[in-house]
C-alpha cells in the first residue's frame, strides 16, 4: 500500500511548532481565526500558525514555497495578517515568515525587519507596547489590505502606466509616471469638491464631474481632452492646493503652468474608469482621506472609513509602483534609494533622536532663537525639521515620515491624548519634513509621493542649484537631522559660481578649496570637486548645532590620501599623545559600508558607505567612539535591469539592530 505522501506545508507547520515550543511558547495555535474589524465575515482571515502569551497575541508565522520567504508578496500578505491581530484588534508583534531555507521576521511595533525570533521570557523587553492610536490605524490598514485593494491599485498602476506609455504617446517612462500622478490628482480633487464647477478654458460652467468621466470623453473624443487639459490647469491652481512654503515661496502641488499631456480619449477614458476603484464587495473606494474632524466618531463614521484608502496603503502601493518603473537614466543621474538603505539609515539617526524633539514647538525656550516666530500661530508649528535637499522623488521624506509616524503615535507621554498625537502628526507632515531637487520631474513626483501620503502641502522645492540657490539660504541653522544621497560618481562638480560659494569661511562653508593635511594655510582653489564634499559641508551648514547627517558617500572619500583634508575638516587632528581629536566640525557616530551594486540599477557600481556625523554644538565637543560595520547583502540582487530578492537576506536590518543597542545619544 503506497504511503501518502506527506504535506511540504504541513511539514513545515510542525517544524515552527516545535521552534516556537523550544522558544517557550506553550499557546501554539494553528487555522488561527483572525480579528474581523467589520464583524460581518467580510474581512474574515486566517493565520496558519500563531503563538500567543497568556492571551497576548505575539507571533503570526506563516509558510511559503522554496524562495516564498524573500517575495515581498508573501511578506505582505503575513505582515497585513498580523495587523488585523487576534480578540479586539490586537496586532501580532512579530511575524515569521519561512520557506524551509530562508527567514523573514518583521516586528510589528517598530515596522521593520529584525534578525531573530524572541524567546517567551524576553519578548516584552525587546518589543514596547503599542499604543492604542497605532494600534487603531495598524488594523484600519490591514483591514483595508484584506479587501485586496492594495493589489488591485498596485496592478492598476502599471496597467495605466503602460497603456499611458505604449498607447497614449506619452514618452519617455517617467513622463508616463507624470500623467498618471495627475490623473490621480483630479481623481482626489474630484473626490473633495465634487460639484465644483470650471470657472475657465472650454469646459467654463460644466461640473467638473460631468467632464471627468470616462463615458463623457468616449462621447466627446478631442473636445473633451481639450476641456480636461484646461480643468487640470484650473484645478492645479486652485488656492487649497498652493501652499507657502518653509521659505516663504508659494507653490502649487505641479508647476502652475504645467499641461495635461494626454491627447489620446481612448487612454483618457480607460484612465479614467480604472481609478474608479470598488472593493469586492463593488462598493466604491475613495482615494482621499477626508479629515477625522469631518468623519466623527459614530457607525456611520466607521462605515465611511471602512471604504477608505488608507493613506500608508495608497502611498505604499505607488512607492512600489514608482520603484518598479522609474527610470533612472533619464534624469540627472538621479535614481532611488533602495528602501533598504533609506529605512537602515532613518532608523539610526531617530533612535538618537528625542522624544522632546519630536514635540518641541518653535516658540517653546531652546527653539524660539532658531525659529523667530513672528505670530502666535507660528510659535505653535512643529520645531523639528527633517530634510534632503538632493531629494529625488522623496524616498528620505518618506522613509522619515514612517519613523515620526511611529514615534509620535507610540508616545507615552502623559498629556497627549490619541487626538493630541493626530494632530500633531499632521502639522508635522505639513512642517516638519522638507525636500528641494534641481530635477522638475523628480520634484513632481516626491509631490505626488507626499500627496498620496495624505499631506497635499508638502514642503518641496524645485532648486536651480542645492548648493547654490539663496531660498536654501533661509534654512541654514535649521535642520534637526538631513538624510541624503547627493549625486556623485564619475561626474565632478565644475561650476565656478557655485564652488566660490563653496569658499565662504564667514558662512561655514571651506570644502571649495583643497589643502595638504595639518597645513590649511596653504589653501588652493578647487576648479572641480566631488559632489559628494560640498554636499557634507552645505548640510552641515543647514544643520543647527547638535544636528544630525546620514549621507551616502563614495569610499574614496573616506580612505583616499587626496581627500585627507575633508577627514580632517570633518574630525580635525588627532593629538599623537592623547589619540583624541582637536577641531573639526563634526562628531563621526557612524560609517556603515555597502555592497558595490548597492545603486548598480542607476549606472554606478562605484563602492559606498553610509556615514552618520552630528554637528558640534560646541568646539570643545569631543569625538567618542565610531559604530563601524558593513553589509556584503542589502536584500536585493541586480540581474540586468531587473531587482530580486537576495536569498541571503538583509543585514542592514541586523546593523541597525546593533547600533541600537549602543548608549542613546541625547
Amino acid at each position: 500500500m503506497a504511503t501518502k505522501k506527506k504535506n511540504p506545508t504541513d511539514a513545515l507547520r510542525e517544524a515552527a511548532r516545535e521552534k516556537l515550543s523550544q522558544l517557550g511558547y506553550k499557546q501554539v495555535q494553528a487555522d488561527f481565526a483572525l480579528f474581523d474589524p467589520l464583524g460581518d465575515g467580510s474581512m474574515a482571515a486566517t493565520a496558519e500558525l500563531v503563538a500567543l502569551d497568556d492571551k497576548e497575541p505575539v507571533i503570526l508565522f506563516a509558510s511559503g514555497e522554496s524562495g516564498d520567504a524573500s517575495r515581498p508578496p508573501v511578506q505582505d500578505d503575513a505582515k497585513f495578517k498580523a495587523g488585523l491581530g487576534a480578540a479586539k484588534g490586537k496586532p501580532f508583534r512579530f511575524v515569521w515568515v519561512w520557506d524551509g531555507e530562508n527567514d523573514f521576521i518583521f516586528d510589528v511595533e517598530k515596522d521593520a525587519q529584525v534578525s531573530a525570533l524572541p524567546a517567551r521570557d524576553e519578548w516584552k523587553s525587546v518589543a514596547r507596547p503599542i499604543s492604542d492610536t497605532r494600534t487603531r490605524l495598524v488594523q484600519e490598514v490591514s483591514a483595508e489590505y484584506h479587501r485586496g485593494d492594495f493589489r488591485t491599485i498596485q496592478r492598476k498602476f502599471d496597467e495605466l502606466h503602460e497603456a499611458i506609455y505604449s498607447r497614449g504617446g506619452v514618452k519617455p517612462t517617467n513622463a508616463a509616471i507624470d500623467e498618471l500622478g495627475k490623473l490621480l490628482f483630479l481623481k482626489v480633487h474630484l473626490e473633495k469638491a465634487p460639484s465644483h464647477v470650471l470657472k475657465t478654458g472650454a469646459g467654463k460652467g460644466k461640473k467638473f464631474a460631468d467632464v471627468y468621466s470616462a463615458e463623457y470623453v468616449r462621447a466627446h473624443k478631442k473636445d473633451a481632452v481639450i476641456q480636461l487639459k484646461d480643468a487640470f490647469r484650473e484645478i492645479n491652481n486652485l488656492p487649497q492646493y498652493k501652499a507657502t512654503d518653509i521659505t516663504g515661496e508659494e507653490h502649487t502641488i505641479f508647476s502652475y503652468d504645467e499641461p495635461l499631456r494626454l491627447e489620446n480619449p481612448d487612454v483618457l477614458a480607460l484612465a479614467i474608469e480604472a481609478l474608479e476603484l470598488r472593493d469586492r464587495e463593488g462598493k466604491p473606494i475613495r482615494l482621499s482621506i477626508p479629515d477625522r474632524e469631518l468623519l466623527g466618531n459614530g457607525t456611520k463614521a466607521r462605515e465611511m472609513r471602512a471604504h477608505l484608502i488608507h493613506e500608508d496603503l495608497l502611498g505604499w502601493a505607488f512607492d512600489v509602483f514608482l520603484r518598479g518603473k522609474y527610470a533612472s537614466d533619464e534624469g540627472l543621474a538621479t535614481y532611488l534609494t533602495p528602501s533598504q538603505v533609506v529605512e537602515c539609515m532613518a532608523r539610526m539617526a531617530f533612535h538618537d533622536i528625542p522624544d522632546a524633539d519630536l514635540w518641541a514647538r518653535r516658540g517653546d525656550d531652546g527653539q524660539r532663537e532658531r525659529w523667530k516666530p513672528q505670530t502666535d500661530a507660528e510659535a505653535a508649528l512643529p520645531a523639528f525639521l527633517c530634510g534632503d535637499v538632493c531629494c529625488g522623488t522623496g524616498r528620505f521624506p518618506v522613509g522619515a515620515l514612517r519613523e515620526v509616524k511611529r514615534r509620535v503615535l507610540d508616545d507615552k507621554h502623559v498629556g497627549h491624548s490619541d487626538d493630541d498625537k493626530l494632530r500633531w502628526l499632521s502639522q508635522m507632515k505639513r512642517y516638519s519634513l522638507f525636500g528641494a531637487d534641481q530635477a522638475a520631474g523628480s520634484i513632481q513626483k516626491a509631490r505626488i509621493n507626499m500627496l498620496l501620503y495624505g499631506e497635499d502641502h508638502g514642503q518641496l522645492l524645485k532648486v536651480d542649484d542645492s548648493l547654490t540657490d539663496p531660498h536654501l539660504d533661509k534654512l541654514i541653522g535649521k535642520f534637526d537631522l538631513i538624510l541624503t544621497n547627493p549625486p556623485f560618481g564619475s561626474g565632478k562638480y565644475d561650476d565656478p559660481r557655485g564652488l566660490a560659494r563653496m569658499r565662504d569661511e564667514s558662512r561655514g562653508l571651506e570644502l571649495g578649496w583643497s589643502w595638504t593635511p595639518g597645513n590649511r594655510v596653504k589653501r588652493k582653489d578647487l576648479t572641480k570637486a566631488d559632489p559628494a564634499s560640498l554636499f557634507i559641508d552645505r548640510n552641515l551648514q543647514l544643520l543647527k548645532p547638535g544636528g544630525r547627517l546620514l549621507i551616502v558617500v563614495p569610499d574614496g572619500l573616506l580612505s583616499n590620501s587626496s581627500d585627507a583634508y575633508i577627514r580632517e575638516y570633518l574630525m580635525g587632528t588627532k593629538d599623537p599623545e592623547t589619540d583624541a581629536f582637536i577641531g573639526g566640525k563634526a562628531i563621526v557616530r557612524a560609517v556603515v559600508g555597502l555592497p558595490e551594486r548597492t545603486f548598480s540599477l542607476a549606472g554606478t557600481d562605484v563602492k559606498t558607505s553610509f556615514l552618520y556625523i552630528q554637528k558640534k554644538r560646541h568646539p570643545a565637543e569631543k569625538q567618542g567612539p565610531i559604530f563601524f560595520a558593513a553589509a556584503e547583502h542589502v536584500g536585493y540582487l541586480h540581474r540586468g535591469r531587473s531587482e530580486l530578492p537576495d536569498p541571503m537576506g538583509n543585514q542592514l536590518v541586523d546593523i541597525a539592530a546593533q547600533y541600537a543597542k549602543g548608549p542613546k545619544e541625547a
